[in-house]
């Protein structure tokens, strides 16, 4: 198929090394590209604790489906310095059906992202919201979201990752999905036997296209995005896998 493609999918060469199955993110973007599904996208215009829904081509939210009453949702974020190429990530998913139904990307400050969090989970049916713990930069958005900020009142439906196997210590529940090498792992390898076994209706494509430049590595956290690429997009998703 590198040699002899039969269409842009195939033509795509990587390094040889990418960590997630090629032939099953092949079959999603395919079935992306066939059926030319378009996001809305929006940004949340706040004022006075409330918040309006702005249209716009560059709004920072993708919303692939809008919230149905009686539905649940998770969103998983995965959170940056908002400086340079850094890009903070959340996606969306439905609890009930499991797709992908939002995805927010945008290189922003930590204190901000809390507050676009707090209005895309109250919009869908105030969601679960799971943010990464790890870095540091997490503790800003957590923070934000559990104490609440001026008017805004705290956020009720955080995530509290519990912690504690061990028979001689008690369990507590953190806030926040805590980022270590141990549970980075355990997210990737979910996320990645659900795309080999195909079990995602569809994927977003800008997923597909971090996916596929997701690689193992020699040196370093691995695997991880190859040199001069993202993978904030990927983790976010892992972490909404699990």
């Amino acid at each position: 198929a590198e040699q002899y493609p039969s269409d842009p999918e195939e033509a795509f060469i990587n390094t040889g090394l990418c960590w997630f199955d090629m032939e099953s993110l092949n079959f999603y973007l395919k079935k992306q590209r066939e059926e030319k599904r378009v996001p809305e996208r929006v940004r949340f215009q706040e004022s006075e604790g409330k918040a309006e829904i702005i249209p716009t081509s560059s709004g920072e939210l993708r919303i692939w489906e809008r919230p149905k009453e009686g539905h649940h949702y998770a969103i998983a974020a995965d959170i940056a310095t908002g400086r340079g190429d850094d890009f903070s990530a959340a996606y969306v998913i439905s609890l009930d059906t499991m797709k992908w139904v939002g995805e927010y990307h945008a290189s922003i400050d930590p204190d901000l992202y809390a507050v676009h969090l707090y209005y895309i989970g109250r919009f869908y049916n105030d969601a679960w919201i799971a943010p990464e713990m790890g870095g540091g930069f997490g503790e800003p958005v957590v923070n934000s979201l559990r104490d609440g900020r001026g008017i805004r009142p705290p956020y009720r439906n955080l995530y509290r990752h519990l912690v504690g196997a061990r028979v001689d210590r008690k369990e507590h529940a953190t806030y926040g999905y805590p980022m270590t090498e141990r549970t980075r792992g355990q997210a990737l390898k979910v996320m990645e036997s659900f795309l080999r076994e195909r079990a995602f209706e569809w994927m977003p494509p800008d997923l597909i296209a971090e996916m596929r430049t997701f690689v193992s590595q020699r040196r370093g956290p691995s695997p991880r995005a190859q040199d001069g690429c993202n993978d904030d997009r990927v983790m976010a998703a892992g972490i909404a896998c699990v």
